[in-house]
């Protein structure tokens, strides 16, 4: 992926790397391998989920929270009289 600005740094971190199995075995939601990171005091930092029906369903929640954020914000800007 091309970055426009390009990386602003970098560093090597001490993280935990779990993979455990995930999902019911059927169509919609199928066993698949989720990679999780977690700092070393248990904090959890990121997953990988390469589900594509989880990424599309994830993908529509996140921009649906996102709209209701920015409407949320234009509305305390300029509220209607």
């Amino acid at each position: 992926m091309e970055r426009p600005n390009g990386t602003k740094g970098a560093r090597i971190i001490r993280v935990i790397e779990t993979r455990a199995k995930r999902g019911l075995g059927i169509e919609k939601d199928p066993v698949r391998d989720v990679i999780q990171y977690w700092d070393l005091d248990g904090n959890f930092l990121a997953e990988c989920d390469q589900d594509p029906q989880y990424l599309a369903e994830l993908s529509i929640w996140e921009s649906k929270r996102l709209s209701e954020i920015i409407q949320s914000s234009v509305n305390r800007r300029h509220p209607q009289d």
